[in-house]
């Protein structure tokens, strides 16, 4: 894959494949956060396949760069352009998703929207009902304007990294998305 330099972007789609929490201490404006197995799963709900594509990875991520390239074809991405290393982004330009534990969240008294992004066949732990909204993430391009965009959002899941998909997705809409740190996993520990 062809390495790029963060000044040549235009209107490319920036999918950053590396991990929640590194996404989340700082990324490149406009970017996407789906880890590898949430662009096989999602990349199609969120891009247009004839959308061209650079991906953000970081030196952990170098070793599968030939996969996701592989990966993208098999999706039905045809203009994969190339990738940039994270740490290249300038520093000026990086923006950082907000995240919450989940004692804090628990303790929230603000109006708020708490959006569950994981399907419904598969929650078998329940989320707290108080301003729940359930939209599946392969969902949220095609229903995310029925999200207050004045209130905070509070993103969960199973474990983080789709609420953290969601968050840069919603950031990117203008949304004040904030993820639950170790989705429902540590919801369900702190409350039980």
């Amino acid at each position: 894959m062809k390495k790029l330099n963060y000044k040549h972007i235009n209107n490319q789609q920036l999918i950053d494949v590396r991990g929640q929490l590194d996404y989340q201490a700082g990324h490149g404006p406009k970017t996407l956060n789906l880890n590898p197995s949430n662009f096989k799963k999602y990349a199609s709900s969120f891009i247009a396949s004839d959308q061209a594509i650079i991906f953000i990875i970081n030196e952990e991520s170098k070793d599968f760069i030939d996969e996701l390239e592989l990966l993208s074809q098999e999706v039905g991405f045809i203009d994969v352009q190339g990738d940039i290393l994270a740490h290249d982004i300038p520093i000026e330009s990086r923006q950082q998703i907000k995240s919450i534990n989940v004692h804090d969240f628990l303790a929230v008294e603000d109006d708020y929207i708490l959006l569950d992004l994981r399907h419904p066949d598969e929650i078998t732990r329940l989320a707290p009902e108080e301003n729940l909204i359930n939209i599946p993430l392969e969902d949220l391009p095609s229903t995310y304007q029925k999200l207050d965009k004045d209130q905070k959002i509070y993103t969960l899941c199973g474990s983080g990294n789709r609420a953290t998909a969601a968050a840069s997705f919603l950031a990117n809409k203008g949304y004040k998305p904030v993820v639950i740190e170790g989705g429902m996993k540590a919801v369900q520990e702190a409350v039980y």
